[in-house]
């Protein structure tokens, strides 16, 4: 059959196979994200295990952010000269040697180290993972690649931290980690026999002191990552409280609230496939303001819901809309990890590290919000401010495209360079 010329570059790439690496590089944020969203289901446990209080015992969940936020664009600068897959192969081996560490602490002071370390470990593998994975295929994939490994982490919350809380149930928490670290170190070898040996060197070796400053400074990088903290503090700013929002909007208990949880896993993970194929079928700006657009509705359907409609015409629609919201929220990833590759294709791996650091910020700032929230205007409006986030962050991304419509023209009639 043949092609035309505005359809020639898809077909084939859509027939192209993906490289098998991207599993074990997904395999690796699976066992990264069952740690690091496993820890807050597991707080009763660790508080009596060493003998502190649960809000103590909560602190594990801000220092693992913090550790993140702040060393993840620290390390990508500080290891940008070495190469992508000793430095894959390295961090998710000093993961898996880490979280047996963790197994075997005595005290809340040792977790908690263990957490900083592990924060900063996740910091370099999960930004090079999706900068590797984005270089592994061609342009048209970039979407898929980088869904496959951000999936992982997707499972993770479906699948990996209820078998992680079950787990614990059964063996202690310290089973679980000890599991954990096995997964871990199976993905360790994984990358070590799949990923390529050709694999191209940092892209940063000509400039190999470029800040994170200095990339944040490249046109359109700083209004991208203030979209991703406005996302993930709107979407965190009711899903830190969804146990809360569920219980009092409508009367669930732990089974209730663990049934919508797994719900919400399973549409992240449709969303996250979703999303990575739409991004390249249609364009990763298009999709970003769509699931933006669809994240403004959702939560602002949730408080809707729950302030406005009797409880049994509440239930149904609060619970379809909160697994549309793991399918949005997740699906919104991919999109804008590949118009953060093209903004600064040459600093992806400080890029993406940057964005992931501006996820966990927003993690923190939608904590913060849906706390505050919660205490002036009760529990059921957390989902107004959430949607309020999700339009700042849907106008910044409109501006961007019209930036970019009015720098066609110009563009356009300028020489092409590689």
């Amino acid at each position: 059959m043949q092609t035309t010329p505005e359809t020639s570059p898809q077909p084939p790439a859509e027939r192209l196979p993906l490289p098998l690496g991207l599993a074990w590089l997904a395999l690796g944020a699976f066992a990264i994200g069952t740690e690091s969203f496993m820890v807050a289901g597991l707080l009763p446990v660790l508080a009596a295990d060493l003998q502190v209080s649960a809000a103590r015992a909560g602190q594990l969940v801000l220092l693992f952010a913090l550790s993140y936020a702040i060393g993840s664009p620290l390390m990508a600068a500080l290891l940008a000269r070495f190469g992508r897959r000793p430095l894959l192969i390295a961090s998710l081996a000093t993961f898996a040697g880490l979280t047996a560490a963790a197994s075997m602490a005595h005290g809340i002071a040792q977790l908690a180290l263990a957490r900083v370390a592990l924060g900063l470990v996740a910091g370099v593998f999960l930004p090079t993972a999706s900068a590797v994975a984005a270089a592994m295929v061609s342009p048209a994939l970039r979407g898929r690649a980088l869904a496959i490994v951000t999936g992982g982490g997707t499972v993770a919350v479906a699948l990996g931290v209820p078998l992680g809380a079950w787990i614990a149930g059964w063996g202690g928490w310290r089973t679980a980690y000890l599991l954990i670290a096995a997964v871990a170190a199976l993905a360790t070898w994984g990358l070590f026999v799949g990923l390529p040996r050709t694999l191209a060197q940092a892209p940063t070796d000509a400039a190999p002191r470029t800040s994170a400053f200095a990339v944040a400074r490249e046109p359109g990088v700083a209004p991208a990552l203030l979209a991703t903290v406005l996302w993930a503090t709107g979407g965190f700013s009711f899903y830190t409280y969804i146990a809360l929002f569920l219980g009092h909007t409508l009367g669930f208990g732990a089974e209730g609230v663990g049934a919508v949880f797994f719900a919400i896993g399973v549409a992240a993970a449709l969303g996250t496939a979703t999303g990575g194929w739409a991004t390249d079928r249609f364009g990763a700006d298009r999709m970003a303001r769509g699931f933006a657009l669809a994240l403004v509705v959702i939560m602002g359907g949730l408080s809707f819901a729950a302030q406005m409609l009797p409880r049994g015409l509440a239930l149904p629609l609060i619970v379809g809309l909160s697994a549309l919201w793991g399918f949005a929220g997740w699906g919104f990833g991919p999109a804008q990890a590949v118009r953060l590759i093209r903004l600064a294709p040459e600093r992806a791996p400080m890029t993406l590290s940057l964005n992931a650091s501006a996820v966990y910020l927003g993690i923190a700032a939608g904590s913060g919000l849906g706390g505050a929230t919660i205490a002036w205007f009760g529990v059921s409006a957390v989902g107004w401010v959430g949607a309020a986030a999700q339009l700042a962050g849907l106008v910044l991304l409109w501006r961007a495209a019209r930036r970019a419509r009015s720098a066609t023209p110009a563009a356009s009639t300028a020489p092409a360079c590689a």
